[in-house]
């Protein structure tokens, strides 16, 4: 079976390539995707009508060779805010997407401290690589950042005047070093001034981030957005691995019919191919349930399926959204390595 192209979609609404290759030769499989369906809100609300948008360093970074992951975590993948809003979207079930500027910032601490605080004094609203597609089929959203220098990074004022959250609950959660969150609420509340901002918000120490997993899902359950069923927790929280020479990825796969169908079939060893320049493709032996399952909307990172050719995709750099690609899982560790995968890989159950 051959590879797919994930096509973005023109103004027109016309399909065009997002890498630029040809077209496969085979035809698509013609049934049409299941549409997710939005849950109404309440107790234990999970899934299609919840956004998880952050902001991290990791992600808006051109890293250096000699960057330290130990000393410098807030912008080595996967950074504070990263994580925490992985964990967030873990345990909602809702659609994650990556706040990123067009322009990067340094990875040297006193690099970036000099152009944040430029662009704090110019009240800069940096450009965005892109904005939440059908913003209205959420009602609510978990917002991450971390406090840059007694402020909010400017980026995320971008998005919030980009992307209107009138109407919305939104709940915050920030990674912050001895500033606490500064006037980080007062801005964002400015910025939203249609949205009803909890004052429920989930907040840790930068150095404390990556052991905040219990905290912050506890926040998201005391919220009632959490799964309140205990079968349902324990499946939120299935990791697999992926191995492949020497080396091992770990996904947390959602909550999803599609995520279940591929967690299933493990263990499999099977061949894994290369596609475009941003993606690892394989073909699962079975077709994976689409039914309620989020469309994929995150960047580097995701696990995704594509459901008519029916391949599960590692992606590696960010791509085009699409409406019949669904969103399995979030890297947890070892994404730097995905882009070197080839040949045969095993896939399990993470221990």
């Amino acid at each position: 079976m051959g590879n797919q192209e994930i096509p973005s979609t023109t103004p027109s609404g016309e399909s065009s390539a997002a890498s630029g290759q040809e077209t496969p030769e085979h035809e698509p499989f013609q049934e049409e995707p299941p549409s997710p369906q939005p849950e109404e809100p309440g107790s234990g609300q999970r899934g299609g009508n919840i956004l998880v948008a952050y902001f991290s360093w990791a992600d808006n970074a051109v890293l250096a060779d000699d960057v330290d992951g130990v000393s410098s975590s807030s912008v080595t993948p996967p950074g504070n805010v990263q994580q925490l809003a992985g964990w967030v979207q873990e345990e909602t079930g809702g659609s994650l997407f990556s706040i990123q500027v067009t322009d990067p910032y340094p990875s040297g601490w006193d690099e970036c401290l000099a152009r944040a605080n430029q662009e704090r004094r110019d009240n800069a609203r940096p450009e965005l690589v892109a904005q939440v597609e059908n913003l209205d089929q959420y009602d609510t959203v978990f917002l991450g950042y971390p406090n840059w220098w007694d402020d909010v990074p400017m980026a995320v004022l971008t998005f919030l005047e980009q992307n209107d959250l009138s109407g919305k609950q939104v709940y915050l959660f920030c990674s912050h070093g001895t500033g606490g969150l500064a006037r980080n609420v007062e801005r964002i509340t400015e910025a939203a001034a249609g949205a009803s901002i909890s004052g429920n918000i989930f907040d840790c120490y930068e150095r404390e981030a990556s052991a905040s997993q219990a905290d912050i899902q506890a926040w998201v359950r005391e919220l009632g957005y959490g799964g309140n069923d205990p079968m349902e927790t324990n499946q939120t929280a299935r990791q697999i691995q992926v191995q492949f020479g020497g080396n091992t990825v770990i996904y947390a796969l959602n909550s999803s019919a599609a995520a279940t169908s591929l967690y299933e079939q493990l263990p499999l060893t099977i061949q894994v191919e290369d596609y475009s320049t941003n993606e690892k493709i394989f073909y699962p032996p079975q077709r994976l349930d689409t039914t309620d399952t989020p469309l994929a909307q995150a960047g580097t990172g995701t696990l995704a399926y594509f459901e008519p050719w029916g391949d599960v995709v590692f992606f590696y750099g960010d791509y085009n959204q699409h409406p019949s690609l669904y969103e399995l899982g979030q890297v947890v560790s070892g994404g730097e390595l995905v882009s070197q995968m080839s040949g045969t890989i095993t896939i399990d159950i993470a221990d």
